[in-house]
């Protein structure tokens, strides 16, 4: 088997069986969703890190952090302070 089939496994058996391609989507889903909320939470734990001045500085307040923190992680290329 090649290394090509590792970088992609999901997509490797989508092209094999589409039946395993969506079963192993349903059973990634719980994960992807783990991922999520870690990334979300430690996103929220720096910001709550800085100090309220720093916060203003870049265009923040205290209240819109944990708002913020989940559409950086959502919509990463997006400026969260024109959200």
């Amino acid at each position: 088997m090649s290394t090509q089939a590792f970088a992609d496994p999901v997509g490797a058996i989508a092209t094999a069986r589409p039946w395993a391609a969506r079963l192993a989507s349903i059973l990634a889903a719980p994960f992807r969703a783990w991922i999520r909320g870690s990334r979300i939470r430690r996103t929220e734990r720096l910001l709550n890190e800085l100090d309220d001045r720093t916060l203003a500085d870049i265009g923040l307040r205290r209240p819109q952090v944990m708002s913020i923190a989940a559409r950086v992680v959502d919509q990463p290329h997006l400026d969260p302070r024109l959200m």
